[in-house]
């Protein structure tokens, strides 16, 4: 069953914000289902925030209906596939997909925690001679058994997926989300995030230093900090409230050592950068206009 409140009327979605997003011109809405993270939160680099409890899947006529919309987009458009949920959740490869894209001459920006991504690595290597690639690999803590991150955004389990991706060139870099309010937002971890990164040669390095709630993930959030963590429970509410976006005391820390790390190892931060990396026109018209 297709659940439509799910399914968008179309299923590339135009991205009005490239500029924040990885220069992404259409995201894919292909997948039911939601990351089991997004129940308690979002970021500023979640293009859609919404979660739901039908069960992570894809129909196959999807694959009609992608290509179908692909035919009539313009060559070299810049496909968005995020984390909300995983695309591997729903598949054993990423194949079809790329034989679209490459048929339609399209790039693809791809975001994924899933280590299945290393058995597509020479499908990856092939896509990317003749089209636009990036992939982006989210982690937010070197341990935690919090079930706020899960084992899919352990730094591990990232590590593990960008050595792959970059010992066979492919174009990927580190998105650290989320970042939490005195769970993960210590300097010294966020450090050797950073530093084992750029040991291994990424690309790029982009952190969120938010995280964006509404109603009713705001109350699961206090539900799992109230059985996790129950010492943090007043201190939220003392700082934070009901508010739905919140930022890190440390934020200014963070952000100050990261430019600082980024900037001494010769690795991309800025997101026009990095768009620059596999779509510079796009850096080109915003200096036009």
């Amino acid at each position: 069953m297709i659940y439509l409140n799910q399914v968008n009327l179309h299923i590339l979605t135009p991205n009005k914000f490239q500029k924040r997003y990885f220069g992404v011109d259409y995201f894919m809405n292909i997948i039911t289902g939601s990351n089991p993270q997004f129940q308690y939160y979002s970021t500023p680099l979640d293009h859609n925030p919404v979660f739901t409890t039908h069960p992570i899947s894809m129909q196959k006529e999807m694959l009609e209906y992608l290509e179908t919309e692909l035919s009539t987009k313009e060559p070299g458009a810049i496909i968005g596939i995020e984390n909300n949920p995983d695309f591997y959740d729903a598949n054993e490869s990423l194949n079809p997909i790329l034989d679209l894209f490459t048929k339609y001459k399209m790039g693809l920006f791809l975001m994924t925690s899933s280590q299945k991504i290393i058995n597509d690595i020479d499908a990856l290597v092939q896509f990317s001679k003749k089209n636009p690639l990036m992939i982006a690999i989210p982690a937010a803590v070197v341990q935690s058994d919090s079930d706020l991150f899960g084992p899919s955004l352990q730094y591990d389990n990232a590590h593990k997926i960008l050595q792959k991706l970059k010992s066979n060139q492919i174009p990927a870099g580190l998105v650290i989300k989320p970042i939490i309010p005195f769970i993960n937002d210590q300097l010294k971890p966020f450090i050797t995030m950073l530093r084992r990164s750029i040991e291994i040669g990424v690309d790029f390095i982009y952190p969120t230093f938010s995280i964006k709630f509404d109603s009713r993930k705001l109350k699961a959030f206090y539900d799992k900090i109230d059985q996790e963590s129950p010492e943090l429970l007043v201190r939220y509410l003392d700082l934070y409230g009901m508010k739905h976006a919140w930022e890190s005391p440390n934020m200014s820390v963070l952000k100050k050592n990261f430019v600082i790390e980024c900037r001494k190892h010769k690795v991309l931060y800025a997101m026009k950068d990095i768009i620059n990396l596999y779509k510079p026109d796009l850096n080109i018209q915003m200096k036009l206009f």
